[in-house]
């Protein structure tokens, strides 16, 4: 999945060209799904979809069921967002084959991400918005899975100071400007294609095949 100052960018620049009632709860819906207490309620959050033959991240069942808040609740429409941009990051990272394939690897690419969040938080002006302390238990969301909204918050706090240097090896500076300069303006229209009520974007066709 994206890092999660990718998705926060994504949010920010969602913000500042559509008109929310919430910049907030969408900003907090933008990064939810990451947001699980419980490590094995990722696939659940995430919607995720394996066939025998392949993996996607089914945003259109989210939409499906959660529609009519999606129109009237900036949380559910970053939630929807945050699904979306995952499917657009899984597609990019498996076109440009470099997939990680073993957990060492994995740990490499979430270096990565460390390093580089220092060059988009300057690069993209991003700053922490984020109001704390905010309780879901009672809203329909919390049906999907167990959150630690309020704790993840605060440990993403630290992606906007963090200082990371040195090489990186998967995920380079490069490709993260390539990806937002691709799927931004796509994500840009499925938000308005949302509030249209016509939206376009299709889960099935962000598929990726299955190795085991």
């Amino acid at each position: 999945m994206a890092q999660r100052i990718i998705h926060y960018l994504f949010g920010d620049v969602f913000s500042k060209q559509i008109k929310l009632k919430d910049k907030n709860r969408f900003l907090i819906g933008s990064v939810m799904p990451d947001a699980y207490k419980n490590g094995c309620d990722r696939d659940k959050t995430h919607y995720k979809i394996k066939t025998e033959n392949e993996i996607y991240f089914d945003f259109n069942m989210f939409r499906e069921q959660y529609l009519k808040l999606i129109l009237q609740d900036d949380l559910y429409l970053g939630y929807y967002m945050h699904l979306v941009e995952d499917a657009f990051y899984r597609q990019f990272i498996y076109n440009k084959r470099i997939i990680p394939n073993s957990q060492e690897e994995v740990a490499i690419l979430h270096k990565d991400y460390h390093t580089i969040n220092l060059y988009l938080v300057n690069k993209y002006h991003l700053e922490n918005v984020f109001n704390y302390h905010v309780d879901l238990k009672c809203e329909p969301i919390s049906n999907i899975a167990d959150f630690k909204i309020n704790e993840y918050i605060e440990e993403m706090s630290y992606d906007f100071i963090e200082q990371g240097t040195g090489k990186t090896y998967i995920f380079k500076e490069n490709m993260a400007d390539e990806f937002l300069n691709k799927y931004l303006p796509l994500g840009l229209e499925e938000v308005q294609n949302i509030y249209s009520g016509k939206p376009k974007l299709q889960a099935n066709n962000y598929t990726w095949t299955r190795l085991v």
